[in-house]
């Protein structure tokens, strides 16, 4: 009898969602981090647990085995690689999650992010009401890429061929790229703390396999908004086609071979409406062993003040689009 119940109990299902995220010291979060760390709660982890299992339905739908649960990364939590996770365990109706912030450099790194048991019944009816949500959300952000299809927001001046010269930049193994670039211009190395991901390969300041540089400008600056060439030995592969479509706020509004203009769209909560997060240009080319893409985001949602941001952020996109038109990779 005793082995059948417990066969039953390993059997059974129980339901469990992320309710906190907290020092473990329990002192605050403090700056940029209380932004990272509510960023993880706005996943609104659910998972259903069964034995060994875990099958999770929010954010996306995905499992994990709990004998092979070493990593956030395979919660598909964003930037995970700041994020050390060091144990997980199950506890009555608390499951534990830890792990240190090594986004931080504050005495307090160890973290827990905590997930409580519910009743099928608020399980499911959370279910229902974050599928209704975001039912709701595509819609809108749909009508706004109908809308933005045949109105664009965005305006492009013409494009003019700008006088030129040779630059050589080097990927980090120190293999020569050649370029073309404008002569009012020059690159350099990034010192700013920037981070972009292209598929599968991440670029960024501190990110292994990679180096960035800005353009700098003799009349203009535009800061974290300016275009910028993004280089990368990442093994990994690149497909235009498939980053074009990968995510589904993404709208393009032109391109051109390997040149690509767009917006990046989203829903404020807030509002209740969808808008326009960003806009950006790329461009992509493999040389050798390195992914080159000249890579611009101007965040419109950023913009603040007593002006129009339309006008700032077409201002911006513009310079972008133009150094992008007269920069070669040869």
């Amino acid at each position: 009898m005793i082995a059948s119940l417990n066969c039953k109990s390993q059997d059974s299902e129980t339901y469990w969602k992320l309710s906190t995220i907290y020092r473990e010291d329990k002192t605050p979060f403090k700056g940029l981090t209380v932004d990272a760390m509510q960023e993880m709660l706005d996943y609104n982890f659910h998972f259903i647990r069964k034995a060994d299992h875990l099958q999770f339905e929010l954010p996306a739908k995905f499992s994990v085995d709990l004998s092979g649960f070493k990593s956030l990364s395979q919660l598909q939590i964003r930037n995970h690689e700041y994020y050390k996770m060091y144990s997980q365990s199950f506890d009555g109706d608390i499951f534990k999650v830890k792990f240190e912030d090594l986004a931080t450099t504050t005495a307090s790194q160890k973290t827990v992010m905590e997930f409580t048991r519910m009743s099928k019944a608020a399980y499911e009816d959370d279910i229902n009401k974050e599928m209704a949500r975001q039912k709701a959300v595509a819609g809108k952000i749909n009508e706004l890429k109908q809308q933005l299809t045949s109105s664009p927001l965005i305006l492009l001046d013409p494009l003019e061929k700008l006088p030129q010269k040779s630059q050589v930049i080097v990927d980090d193994k120190g293999e020569k790229i050649n370029l073309l670039i404008p002569k009012d211009i020059d690159l350099k190395k990034t010192g700013q703390i920037k981070t972009e991901q292209f598929g599968a390969i991440k670029i960024g300041t501190f990110v292994k396999n990679a180096v960035v540089y800005d353009i700098r400008h003799s009349k203009k600056d535009y800061g974290l908004k300016q275009l910028a060439i993004w280089v990368s030995t990442d093994q990994a592969g690149f497909d235009l086609a498939i980053w074009k479509k990968e995510r589904p706020n993404r709208l393009i509004f032109k391109e051109n071979g390997n040149d690509v203009i767009g917006y990046e769209l989203d829903y404020d909560a807030g509002k209740q409406k969808a808008i326009i997060r960003s806009v950006f240009c790329l461009r992509y080319k493999k040389v050798g062993q390195a992914h080159v893409f000249v890579y611009a985001d101007v965040y419109r949602a950023q913009f603040g003040g007593n002006y129009d941001p339309l006008k700032e952020m077409n201002e911006i996109l513009n310079f972008n689009y133009q150094m992008l038109d007269n920069i070669t990779i040869q």
